[in-house]
């Protein structure tokens, strides 16, 4: 597995809302906050997290979520999939 794997995934997942936003997804940066921008909101963002944890099979600790800075930024999601499939 991949960052870009990752990343493809949820921008995959995310497309319908980015048409809806107009947002092209080459635009998008590892920064781009997936709450703060309004493109999720809260229960759609743990929806995306449980897709995600379903399609890569990992278990995202929350404790370890609610304390990285970034983790409703499109590169910290990734970063904290690839970081739990990689410690398991």
């Amino acid at each position: 597995m991949t960052n870009k794997k990752i990343r493809d995934y949820i921008l995959d997942l995310l497309n319908e809302r980015l048409l809806l936003f107009d947002i092209n997804r080459g635009e998008l940066n590892n920064d781009f906050d997936l709450v703060k921008s309004g493109l999720l909101d809260s229960m759609a963002f743990i929806d995306l997290l449980a897709e995600a944890e379903e399609k890569f099979e990992v278990e995202i600790d929350f404790e370890q979520l609610a304390e990285s800075d970034d983790f409703t930024s499109l590169g910290g999601l990734v970063n904290i999939i690839m970081n739990t499939k990689n410690a398991e």
